[in-house]
């Protein structure tokens, strides 16, 4: 079996303890992450000559991006369960075929929908409403610029997957530690020194992509490593079929999930620059605590993929109640500090008083609300852990995305004010009914993604007899 000095075998020991080591990590990944967005909103909002139309048109642009990677961001999702599961089963000529697999799986699609984001990307921005003109303009070439990266976020995010699949989630920490901190400093040069604005945070960003990758491939391919992968057995083998048979469903999941968002934005780009450049900045907010739930989610895969594998069911369940605990009680605490300090907050990112009051809105509705999210997302982590992803999937789009559109299309209509000519307290009142959507549909998707959990793990245990 390969060994990985940096590995943490989630099979044996406190369910605890081994949650904490491996989520800690992961928990500081994705916030490094995060940052890479939160920084280029900071920077524009501060530094620009015309900070709201910079922030507007950044923000416009991270729906419609997500909703184009999250199909491949699933195949990452499916490439970490398929590679654990072969850990935890000790079937190490399968995992080095998986390893080359995903990883030649990455620079295709990265490739791929990067000249399709270039292509299209102004066509994208038109169907949800950005505003024509500068907005739209400023939106396009940085999302172009974003999608030239797209290789190299692949690249890392399987790569990543790959080696949290060993346990092992404090290199990928230590890597995104050093492209953050490139990627704020460029932010600034680009920026500050060359009046880039938009463009520059997304030149920034691309290089901070690409930095990431060569480092996480160095310790793949590094022939006096520990995992030695070579150029010459990369393929697209037999392992794609159980890579995509979780991936695929975890993808267009999270794509229809995005297509809601992006309904949400094509509503949100009526009510003008002022929310739309809110929105986006606020959008940060709840973004850095969607990435911590994303790594205890993370942690889940791993952790019960590592078990189905070994076949030490019972640990999943503890696993399970472990970590909602935990994440409940986080975000209630997160969920009171950031009501009472959303204005604050705000200012991060801008000196606009009708900005910040409207982003203030969208943190104290959302992040006052996050721990309900708790339970969906964990429950489906575990579920996917155990390769189980059509199911989650589906409800996930029933329960979430469906809600969402029907609240778009026909309860704000219903409860806005709206006017040829709102006043400030009319559009606020207009916004905050439109984000309502949010925590309502993560509670009906909690009950449903309980009850999911449940059925499958009582079918584990009838077939474990």
């Amino acid at each position: 079996m390969t060994t990985v000095k940096n590995k943490t075998d989630l099979t044996q020991g406190s369910v605890l303890k081994k949650m904490l080591i491996f989520a800690i990590p992961i928990i500081f990944t994705n916030l490094l992450q995060q940052l890479y967005h939160t920084a280029d909103m900071a920077v524009v909002g501060n530094c620009a000559d015309e900070p709201t139309i910079a922030m507007a048109a950044v923000g416009s642009t991270t729906a419609i991006t997500a909703l184009c990677l999250n199909l491949f961001l699933g195949l990452a999702v499916g490439a970490n369960v398929v590679c654990a599961r072969l850990y935890g089963a000790k079937q190490e000529t399968e995992l080095r075929r998986a390893m080359h697999t995903s990883l030649l799986l990455a620079a295709v699609c990265g490739i791929g929908i990067g000249i399709l984001g270039v292509i299209f990307a102004e066509h994208l921005l038109a169907l949800t409403g950005t505003p024509v003109g500068v907005v739209r303009e400023q939106g396009a070439l940085y999302m172009r610029i974003i999608f030239l990266g797209q290789p190299g976020s692949l690249l890392y995010n399987f790569g990543a997957g790959i080696l949290r699949s060993h346990g092992d989630t404090k290199r990928p920490m230590y890597i995104l530690m050093t492209s953050g901190l490139v990627n704020v400093i460029l932010n600034f040069i680009f920026v500050l020194a060359f009046n880039m604005e938009s463009a520059g945070v997304a030149l920034a960003t691309v290089i901070s992509y690409y930095l990431s990758a060569a480092a996480v491939l160095w310790i793949l391919f590094s022939p006096h490593g520990e995992f030695r992968l070579r150029l010459s057995e990369l393929s697209l083998g037999k392992a794609v079929r159980p890579i995509a048979g979780v991936g695929i469903p975890s993808g267009l999941n999270s794509m229809v999930f995005s297509l809601s968002n992006v309904i949400i934005v094509a509503a949100l780009n009526k009510l003008g620059k002022d929310v739309l450049a809110a929105n986006s900045a606020a959008h940060n907010v709840d973004a850095i605590l969607y990435q911590v739930l994303v790594a205890f989610y993370t942690a889940c895969i791993s952790f019960a993929g590592q078990n189905y594998g070994a076949k030490k069911y019972d640990r999943i369940d503890k696993l399970w109640k472990t970590a909602t605990l935990m994440a409940i009680s986080l975000f209630l605490v997160i969920g009171v500090i950031s009501v009472f300090s959303a204005p604050w907050i705000m200012r991060l990112f801008t000196r606009e008083d009708p900005v910040v009051l409207l982003g203030a809105a969208r943190i104290a509705i959302l992040c006052g609300s996050y721990a309900i999210y708790v339970i969906p997302e964990l429950s489906i982590g575990c579920m996917r852990g155990m390769g189980k992803s059509v199911l989650p999937s589906a409800l996930n789009v029933v329960c979430i995305c469906v809600p969402r559109i029907i609240w778009v299309l026909l309860a704000y209509p219903a409860l806005a004010i709206g006017g040829a000519d709102p006043t400030f307290e009319t559009l606020l009142h207009d916004y905050k009914i439109l984000l309502w959507c949010y925590p309502i549909s993560w509670a009906i998707s909690g009950v449903a993604q309980f009850f999911c959990y449940r059925y499958y793990r009582k079918k584990l245990n009838r077939e474990a007899v």
